[in-house]
């Protein structure tokens, strides 16, 4: 007897999946970077506004002669030439504004001169990188990341499987793991996806299955030649219903140069054309699901038309055969049918079946191959329509479908032909990958499917849903895309964004992976780990949803908590597991500075960490990190001696001292001290050991603060325009996937104006996002 085995089909077919993916890994490492023209500029600003700073404070430690951080400045002569660099300026913001340069030790411009050199940076730069005709975003197809691969098989399938947890771990580029340069693709990631398809399908589908019922036997001892005009034809006594028939064929004296006919076999309506294998003289067993219609009683088998030549001629040279030896067959040369078993019939009430299966299988075939080719063809359609999250041409489904026949003809049911074409589906790169196909050296519009799906893997970090789909559809999106991001940011599946964006930005994910020492925290558990990265997760979610100003980010009178929190943090009347909005009667909390997820993240195992929560700020709030520290600064002294000596504060002053170390310490520690009334986990303290803590500093331009609720306050009214760029810098790295280049500056800086415009609600950063031709342009190819 021969076994069919199907997993071969599915292998088979995305062996051209496996060369694309791994052809789209090498066009992902090489981002394909556009050409820039440049409009001439006719006020020479940066000669007389730029140049003399840049000599008078830069050029001892950043000419061509002498380029330390790999920073030339006086290559530029002019505004022309300046504004054609595509990177250097953006750092050197970054730098003034963080106050990291000149160092400490240097002579410092004044604040007229500082600002005049961030203005033109801001302004002239920035805005002359707008003008570019040419400048679009590097196209770089990349793939579905884990968390984006489960929820698009969740919203696929209905079904959440979290599949891709075994999938190897996502590469972060630009602070986030959907970054398309940072995503590669390796032959483990092949298999996987491949194993993962089988599997997804599995669960989806439900297989009828015909083991548990006993054989009945139709054809006893006697055989049935298979006559070439006309059918074998026997009664059965079988209830209506689904069968698993297994019938034997015999090839006798043909010769093996004769190609395998074509049978029909089937009871009553439902009937197969099935091939028969090349063998001789060997019986073959082959297994079809069948119906068997009400009133149905014929089995019937019979050569296809125009089949009789190839079962029954053959020239006698080439009969191989000793046909007169076996009685069996009376001496007969051609096809025998030898017996014929059924099991069943096998119940399968559709409305019995999961809905992830009457979802995928919505077409219920009736009685034979071209009913069930039909159904086939629409369930295939509309499945990879979805998956591939685009209209299909016509070709396309048919090259799915070949799938689906080749299991149909070898017997499998109607349900299993489906899902292994389906695992076609899920191991091809137009669903692994977000793909933007026919790339033309133009920028382009997105079609209205492209935008749909970058919209909905920005903010849902999914695939689109009806609504969505409809939309695009109809051409209907662009016009109406507010209204669809107000309802798509109002649904559940926006809790996405804030654990992938929120989660990556304020870096939540690494409070899994901190670990207080226990000792000295033994109150520290994973109940509180996660009520701590709930809070903020709340917290952020509820300005989002409620559209408040994103200023409250920084600080405001209330907070996200439950019981376990609301005792850490000594707040009473707050009972149960589940999280509510609490009224804040002082400000030593509101806001994620002391949120105990931040502080906890930002801390030693066994102590604070000004220096960490300071730069946490300087780099995640204000935009501004400092430089990593040079490799021979000397260690904090931690024992217990130098503990008893003093407070953190007082112990931590000669990092200030160095002054290879002090410029960044000078922006990092007044921020980080601020914090210091927090401990390692986060809870309120007056005192470092003995020691009463001083929580007071002085930021760059004199502002003074006394506390952390100062702090705040100062930030939320000094540094807006320094916040509000790094949130929107994000976000838009985010949302398109990419790093940022230097046109999308203006860009960044029009949603700023706008978000400040409209008391710097928060739902404006999106909709600035959203709407740029950055995410609405595919990005010119060259």
């Amino acid at each position: 007897m021969k076994t069919l085995n199907f997993k071969w089909m599915t292998f088979g077919f995305t062996a051209f999946t496996m060369v694309a993916l791994l052809s789209l890994a090498v066009r992902m490492m090489v981002p394909l970077s556009p050409a820039k023209a440049q409009e001439p500029v006719t006020e020479d600003a940066f000669q007389k506004q730029v140049l003399p700073t840049l000599e008078r404070y830069c050029f001892d430690c950043h000419t061509t002669e002498n380029p330390k951080a790999g920073i030339a400045l006086d290559r530029f002569d002019d505004q022309v030439g300046a504004v054609k660099d595509s990177k250097t300026w953006l750092r050197v913001l970054d730098a003034l504004e963080g106050h990291i340069m000149p160092p400490v030790d240097k002579p410092q411009p004044s604040l007229k001169e500082l600002d005049g050199m961030i203005e033109w940076i801001e302004n002239d730069y920035v805005a002359a990188q707008g003008r570019q005709q040419d400048n679009a975003a590097p196209v770089v197809i990349r793939r579905l990341n884990r968390q984006e691969y489960n929820n698009t098989i969740r919203d696929l399938l209905g079904l959440d499987l979290h599949l891709a947890d075994d999938f190897p771990a996502d590469d972060i580029g630009f602070g986030f793991d959907n970054v398309g340069s940072a995503l590669n693709i390796s032959p483990v990631h092949v298999e996987k996806y491949l194993d993962a398809a089988e599997l997804a399908l599995d669960k989806a589908i439900v297989l009828p299955n015909a083991d548990e019922f006993s054989p009945m036997e139709l054809i006893g001892l006697k055989t049935y030649p298979l006559p070439p005009n006309k059918a074998v034809e026997f009664k059965h006594t079988l209830k209506p219903g689904r069968y698993l028939a297994e019938f034997s064929l015999v090839r006798v004296g043909i010769a093996e140069s004769v190609p395998p006919p074509k049978l029909v076999i089937g009871f009553g309506k439902d009937r197969r054309t099935v091939e028969a294998v090349r063998v001789q003289d060997e019986t073959v067993v082959y297994r079809y699901w069948l119906k068997v219609a009400e009133g149905d009683s014929q089995v019937y088998v019979a050569l296809a038309p125009g089949q009789a030549e190839s079962a029954n001629v053959a020239k006698p040279k080439e009969v191989t055969a000793n046909v007169s030896g076996d009685q069996r067959y009376a001496g007969d040369r051609g096809l025998h049918v030898d017996s014929m078993v059924v099991r069943g019939p096998v119940p399968f009430a559709l409305e019995q079946l999961p809905e992830s299966h009457r979802k995928i299988l919505f077409c219920t075939p009736e009685y034979g191959d071209q009913s069930r080719l039909d159904c086939a063809r629409q369930v295939i359609a509309r499945f990879a329509e979805r998956a591939y999250r685009r209209p299909l041409q016509p070709d396309e489904v048919e090259r799915i479908l070949q799938v689906y026949r080749l299991a149909h003809d070898r017997g499998e049911s109607y349900e299993r032909g489906v899902q292994i074409a389906l695992t076609t589906v899920l191991a091809s790169s137009q669903f692994l990958f977000l793909v933007e196909p026919e790339i033309r050296p133009v920028d382009r519009p997105l079609t209205e499917f492209e935008l749909a799906s970058r919209l909905s893997y920005f903010l849902w970090s999914s695939m689109p849903d009806e609504a969505l789909f409809r939309e695009a559809r109809e051409n209907r999106l662009r016009a109406n895309l507010r209204q669809q991001v107000v309802r798509m940011l109002d649904d559940p599946k926006s809790d996405q964004l804030v654990e992938n964006f929120a989660g990556q930005w304020l870096q939540l994910r690494r409070l899994g992976g901190v670990a207080p020492d226990q000792d000295l925290f033994p109150g520290f558990d994973d109940t509180l780990r996660t009520a701590m990265g709930k809070e903020t997760e709340r917290y952020f979610a509820y300005i989002l949803r409620k559209n408040r100003s994103v200023l409250e980010l920084l600080d405001s009178n209330y907070t996200f908590l439950n019981e376990t929190l609301a005792r850490h943090y000594g707040i009473d009347g707050v009972s149960g597991d589940e999280f509510r909005q609490v009224d804040l009667a002082d400000r030593r909390r509101g806001g994620v500075l002391t949120q105990a997820s931040v502080l906890t993240l930002t801390s030693n195992p066994n102590r604070t960490s000004p220096v960490k929560r300071g730069q946490w700020i300087l780099q995640q709030i204000l935009g501004t990190p400092p430089p990593p520290p040079p490799p021979e600064v000397p260690k904090l002294d931690e024992s217990q001696h130098a503990a008893d000596a003093g407070t953190l504060r007082e112990r931590m002053q000669v990092h200030r001292t160095d002054p290879k170390c002090a410029s960044c310490h000078q922006q990092m520690d007044p921020l980080g001290f601020a914090l210091e009334n927090y401990d390692a986990v986060g809870r309120w303290r007056a005192k470092d050991g003995e020691f009463p803590i001083d929580p007071s500093g002085e930021l760059f331009g004199g502002r003074k603060f006394a506390d952390a609720q100062e702090l705040k306050h100062l930030l939320g009214t000094t540094a807006t325009k320094k916040f509000a760029r790094t949130l929107i810098k994000n976000m838009l790295t985010y949302g398109l996937g990419r790093g940022l280049e230097a046109f999308d500056y203006g860009t960044l800086e029009e949603i700023r104006k706008q978000l400040a415009s409209d008391d710097y609600r928060i739902r404006n950063v999106i909709f600035g996002i959203v709407e740029s031709k950055a995410f609405q342009y595919q990005g010119r190819v060259k």
